[in-house]
């Protein structure tokens, strides 16, 4: 009989370190758009597009802050699946299976994305440490329809061209 209760004690406190360990690790509460972690904090923007542009839910992040950005596909036609945010050096194709992408923001302003044709536009606000806005913005990227530039023309046509431009939509 003595044997049975420090087996069924041993066994117990075993599911109880594992039972701690795995909630633990996994446990993760949601504070607005932050989601707080015991190990990171992450700000976890959602991405769509709406009448042709970039939506980015919240649209402000906190500088030093890691992001992680999340691309509903369902709402992303096209070459708007290929996202672009240059200020951080941030190129990415978002398929069902790899939509996300992970980025620490090292500067305050507001700062343009665009899909890699420069056709769906947007733009995310980085917040200073303390919450208040910086004064910088980021300048227009050049219009991408002009005489010798590149993208930005799926479906346009030019004199001599068929239009169109396999932006995959």
């Amino acid at each position: 009989m003595k044997n049975i209760f420090t087996i069924i004690g041993i066994v117990v406190l075993v599911l109880a370190v594992a039972i701690f360990i795995f909630a633990g690790s996994g446990n993760a509460s949601t504070t607005g758009n932050t989601i707080l972690n015991s190990k990171v904090n992450v700000q976890v923007v959602k991405l769509s597009v709406v009448n042709g542009n970039y939506v980015m839910n919240p649209s402000q992040v906190k500088i030093g802050v890691p992001v992680r950005i999340e691309a509903d596909i369902a709402q992303m036609p096209g070459c708007s699946k290929s996202f672009v945010m240059p200020a951080f050096n941030i190129r990415k194709i978002f398929t069902s299976t790899d939509n996300t992408v992970e980025f620490t923001p090292d500067k305050a302003g507001v700062f343009n994305v665009m899909c890699s044709m420069n056709m769906y536009k947007g733009t995310l606000t980085v917040l200073q440490s303390d919450g208040s806005k910086s004064n910088y913005v980021e300048s227009s990227s050049p219009s991408s329809t002009t005489s010798g530039s590149t993208g930005g023309s799926c479906g346009m046509k030019s004199s001599g061209s068929s239009g169109g431009c396999g932006c995959m939509g």
